[in-house]
């Protein structure tokens, strides 16, 4: 017999589907203006909506597909099964079984871990079997089957931050595909490149990545060569615009609190007085 789903699961599904309902109504209303003669500007005041979604589903025959609810991946899904396992041995130390995940590379908070173990707790203490409680969502993880973010995450990090099982899933991606692996190494060298501030290997770095395999960054190369002059500038002095890039959101903050009615000596005044 098929497991029941998650109520916190059910719950998404059921926002899911009425937000689907509301977008059919929305491509019902947008077909019937559209074929009825109405131009963009009407089409966009009387429904209230952006030009951007009219263009989109104007042409449309058909509603749009709805998408299917995937279950997002869980910090403690690589973790889980020996969890699990030393539950069923007798262990019911969080702390303990917390530090026995991060020997084995677990990288996420304690308290993602005291989540799951009070959920195990709290389903035996109601005759429930340990696979019923749902997984932590927060945070994220290099597990088996990181996603395009994740992987991302792991190009930047500093290989002396990788866990053996991060460098191991590396490795195997960089054998597969030759353009991950130029990108990869390009990314590396390019981030230890602005941490140490060496702007000598700027030109030889973007003359490689101009042609390696990786499109992105080859078109990233292409960027940095329209304005190396302040590329370099950037890899040489050890003072930046951070400074004023703080006083200018804080300016900005101020002038939203006045919602567009502080004029300048206001503003003056209030940004002396911060």
């Amino acid at each position: 017999m098929p497991n029941r789903p998650r109520k916190h699961d059910r719950k998404i599904e059921e926002a899911a589907r009425k937000r689907y309902e509301r977008l059919v109504r929305q491509w019902e209303d947008i077909r019937r203006l559209y074929l009825a003669g109405a131009d963009l500007r009407h089409i966009c005041r009387r429904l209230g909506i952006s030009a951007r979604t009219v263009y989109r589903y104007k042409d449309l025959e058909e509603p749009p597909p709805r998408r299917a609810y995937k279950r997002k991946k869980s910090v403690l899904d690589a973790y889980v099964p020996y969890l699990l396992g030393r539950w069923g041995e007798g262990c019911r130390n969080g702390k303990r079984l917390y530090r026995e995940i991060r020997e084995r590379g677990y990288q996420n908070s304690e308290e993602t871990c005291a989540r799951f173990i009070a959920q195990l707790r709290r389903a035996e203490a109601r005759g429930k079997p340990p696979s019923s409680v749902p997984r932590a969502r927060k945070g994220s993880v290099a597990g088996l089957s990181p996603t395009s973010k994740n992987v991302a995450a792991l190009f930047v990090r500093r290989p002396e931050k990788l866990t053996e099982e991060q460098k191991e899933y590396l490795g195997r991606l960089c054998d597969a595909d030759r353009a991950l692996a130029d990108a990869h190494r390009l990314t590396q060298d390019f981030a230890k490149m602005v941490r140490d501030l060496e702007s000598e290997k700027l030109d030889g770095w973007i003359q490689e990545a101009e042609v390696c395999n990786a499109p992105a960054l080859r078109n990233f190369a292409a960027g940095l060569k329209k304005d190396l002059a302040a590329v370099k500038a950037g890899l040489t002095e050890t003072w930046s615009n951070g400074p004023v890039e703080g006083f200018v959101n804080k300016l900005k903050l101020l002038k939203r609190q006045g919602y567009g009615r502080a004029g300048f000596d206001l503003l003056r005044a209030r940004m002396l007085a911060a």
